[in-house]
């Protein structure tokens, strides 16, 4: 059998399903396995569902999303359907399915076979699996990115009054899901009027112009968010940020290893993506020549697919370098701390223009069909395993924690949470009825109040209240239940007594980044519980399965009290 008659079309579609088929089933899993929110889930939640519309928008600047997806939490759970975790799961597993049915089409606006090489780079991606049914927005604007993409090329294809419409609206709520969406709606928008400057369709040109202008528009109304945004920055931002960290934390996410797992690794699927990216990138431009060579001579035809294929690869290539240069920019002006969620929509625009690359290029070339298989199948070879265990990891162990203690720790008690974002999450599941306290001791325990945290970092005795409970607490006989994942050891060759209070954020070599005031203070109730506490015990407290490391945290007890010399 002849190799070129190995990969027909129906082949290669069916192997795209089977791919599909895999990474869905990984979504059913893991919205069955997932169980509790974890704290941003949380914070999102408590957000969308405010007592009111105007409490809503007063706390907009305490998470990182536009209203899109608040309102469809908000109306989800007005009807019912999100009241508990379980509906929030299954809300977060159709978006994850809606999110594979927008590949296929995205592919089909373009005109490939089948989105093959996405499915191959993210269908199995713990990273992906662990975000897109996540209950954040990334998961609805990856949705949204694809369908975009797809739908602006239509525009390209045949500028049709509905298909401008569709695509207009669109991109308008595309730009609603996250604040940055805006970048990488521009760079599509600049791709495709690259293309109809190519075909002197200036008329599609003004179309680009408007749709952007109308999408860029709406976000006029977040103006007051964005005022008060510079004053929160400094908190978040990383002290120890370099142009390396991006392409650091862009190893971590491609790495093959699940989200309960911290350590680490060595993965070759960072230089899988940059392979594939410069391939692509060589490809499209190679097209761009030959293109303009046999126009120039005059060997295309009227009817040749060689033009279409080629304004194809220059709108895809357009996207994803443009999309890369605008969005990395954005991140070195931002200078956070790498997430994994910052990377999910950069990685879904690679891959859906590389998909739209690499079809366009060779349609005629059987073995390149063979090729796109043996990559799918050798992907989901590599990030099986990792995303087998992402599929069965827990998003939060909290919930089992607050169990614990609702039966455990009796009224007279201290529970003090080392962070006050997990306390968020205990805030949703504790029932039980010993006082509670977080690190720092805040009144509000519904969103991210970094208007409450930062005013802590300019009082030196911030934790006087906490540790004056800590103190009382065990004077009583009663306990105290120090909940967190911060370490109980002192610092290493600190002196003996209590540590000192913390420098204001002006002598911080940090500054007012909140990191270092968050272990400086815990080091305060751990060397008070150390040295007054008679008795200390670490709980043994197990979770059904892997638990996610952003928010995996373990129980300590103290009991009985030892006055201090000092």
């Amino acid at each position: 059998m002849s190799l070129r008659r190995i990969p027909t079309l129906g082949t290669e579609t069916a192997a795209a399903l089977i791919g599909t088929v895999f990474s869905a089933m990984l979504l059913v899993l893991t919205a069955m396995n997932a169980g509790p929110l974890w704290r941003d889930e949380t914070n999102t939640f408590n957000l969308a569902h405010m007592p009111s519309l105007r409490d809503l928008w007063n706390n907009l600047p305490f998470d990182s999303c536009p209203l899109l997806w608040l309102f469809v939490l908000r109306g989800c759970g007005m009807l019912g359907l999100t009241n508990h975790d379980i509906g929030i799961r299954i809300l977060g597993l159709l978006v994850g399915l809606f999110f594979l049915a927008s590949l296929w089409l995205c592919q089909h606006s373009i005109g490939g076979r089948a989105p093959t090489l996405s499915i191959a780079l993210l269908g199995g991606l713990p990273a992906f699996i662990f975000i897109v049914g996540a209950n954040r927005a990334y998961g609805l604007a990856s949705c949204l990115l694809v369908l975009s993409f797809g739908t602006i090329w239509r525009i390209l294809d045949s500028p049709t009054t509905s298909r401008i419409l569709s695509a207009g609206f669109i991109c308008l709520l595309f730009t609603q899901c996250l604040y940055y969406d805006v970048v990488f709606l521009g760079a599509m928008l600049a791709a495709g009027a690259l293309v109809a400057i190519r075909r002197r369709h200036w008329k599609i040109l003004w179309t680009m112009a408007g749709i952007g202008l109308v999408a860029g528009a709406s976000l006029l109304i977040y103006l007051p968010t964005f005022h008060r945004l510079p004053e929160y920055l400094p908190f978040w931002r990383s002290p120890f940020f370099r142009a390396a960290t991006i392409w650091n934390g862009l190893g971590d996410v491609l790495a093959a290893r699940s989200s309960a797992s911290n350590a680490a690794a060595n993965s070759p699927q960072v230089w899988i993506w940059v392979g594939f990216l410069l391939a692509g990138i060589i490809v499209a431009v190679v097209m761009q020549r030959t293109g303009a060579r046999q126009t120039s001579k005059g060997k295309v035809t009227s009817n040749s697919a060689a033009p279409e294929r080629t304004d194809t690869a220059l709108f895809c290539v357009a996207s994803v370098v443009l999309g890369i240069l605008g969005y990395f920019g954005y991140l070195l002006k931002l200078q956070f701390f790498m997430q994994p969620w910052y990377y999910v929509e950069i990685l879904i625009l690679c891959a859906i223009s590389l998909d739209g690359i690499l079809s366009a290029g060779w349609p005629e070339f059987r073995p390149w069909g063979l090729t796109r298989i043996s990559f799918l199948a050798l992907m989901m070879t590599l990030n099986a395993a990792p995303a087998w265990v992402e599929a069965h990891t827990r998003r939060s162990n909290v919930d089992v924690v607050a169990a614990f203690l609702s039966h455990n720790a009796r009224a007279g008690d201290l529970i003090v949470m080392q962070d006050a974002w997990e306390g968020i999450t205990f805030n949703r599941y504790y029932r039980g009825q010993a006082q509670w306290l977080t690190v720092p001791p805040i009144d509000s325990h519904d969103v991210h109040r970094i208007d409450l945290v930062m005013p802590e970092m300019n009082q030196p005795e911030a934790m006087t209240p906490v540790l004056h409970a800590i103190t009382n607490t065990l004077a009583s006989g009663n306990h105290v239940w120090v909940v967190g994942s911060i370490p109980m050891a002192r610092w290493k060759d600190a002196p003996p007594g209590p540590t000192p209070l913390p420098p204001l954020p002006s002598e911080m070599p940090t500054r007012w980044w909140g990191g270092s005031y968050l272990i400086w203070w815990n080091q305060q109730v751990t060397t008070l519980l150390l040295d007054h506490a008679q008795e200390g015990e670490t709980e043994t407290i197990a979770a059904p399965g892997p638990v996610n490391h952003f928010e995996n945290v373990s129980v300590a007890r103290f009991t009985g009290y030892r006055p201090g010399t000092e």
